[in-house]
């Protein structure tokens, strides 16, 4: 009973959906809207005058396609981290070019859908950027392994050193797993994992989780999954 009543309690996750494709936006609703932990506050076709909609609506994620009219590629994603750098962001596109991958990693996108993704998998992608997790689908994390891998082994510069607590936080970080989730899995409190999030974002000067996951794998300390 006690549970049921927090749950209640609990304001569902404000998302918003921008795109120029009707039916995709109406798509996309229809499959959020039918889950009673996500309201979809709205669906715009562009981002002019983003700055006043987002200070409106006020949402915790945002799904972005990258093509929007005349905003070419990432620079919708680039505009939305000058006006709301805290903003949750996740590239929902049919862009599965490593070039897209790469701009849309190195500003700090907390996930990256490709369009024709399962339904389960875009309501899953919501509510893990909302706790604080990203949402990196296989296809792109193979790319984005794969770019990383290249751009590592022409580095010349020295690899930083991370010990074997925070090696294993930077792999569970990587398949978007939350600071709780790590705790519980290496039987550590979370506060303990903030700790170690926050010496891993240090030494790589990130700026996020997903910066920080992108810089392991171009340095070599960890793998990306890449699924089956």
């Amino acid at each position: 009973m006690v549970r049921q009543m927090s749950e209640s309690l609990t304001s569902p996750i404000r998302t918003l959906i921008v795109d120029d494709h009707p039916v995709v936006r109406y798509g996309v609703k229809h499959i959020l809207d039918a889950e009673t932990d996500i309201e979809v506050v709205g669906d715009l076709d562009g981002i002019d005058g983003i700055g006043d909609v987002l200070a409106r609506l006020d949402p915790d994620v945002m799904l972005l396609d990258l093509e929007l009219g005349d905003t070419p590629g990432v620079d919708a994603l680039r505009q939305i981290r000058e006006i709301a750098p805290q903003l949750k962001v996740i590239v929902y596109t049919s862009h599965d070019e490593e070039e897209y991958i790469i701009q849309a990693a190195e500003l700090g996108v907390d996930g990256y859908l490709l369009k024709g993704s399962p339904k389960e998998e875009i309501v899953g992608a919501v509510r893990s950027v909302n706790e604080g997790g990203s949402a990196i689908e296989s296809a792109v994390a193979a790319k984005l392994m794969n770019h990383m891998n290249k751009r590592s082994s022409r580095s010349k510069q020295p690899t930083i050193t991370f010990s074997k607590r925070e090696t294993q936080v930077l792999e569970l970080l990587a398949v978007g797993m939350t600071n709780r989730d790590i705790g519980s899995t290496l039987f550590i409190s979370e506060s303990t994992v903030k700790f170690h999030v926050h010496a891993i974002l240090s030494k790589l000067d990130a700026s996020n989780r997903t910066e920080a996951v992108s810089m392991a794998v171009k340095q070599g300390i960890i793998s990306l999954p890449t699924g089956d």
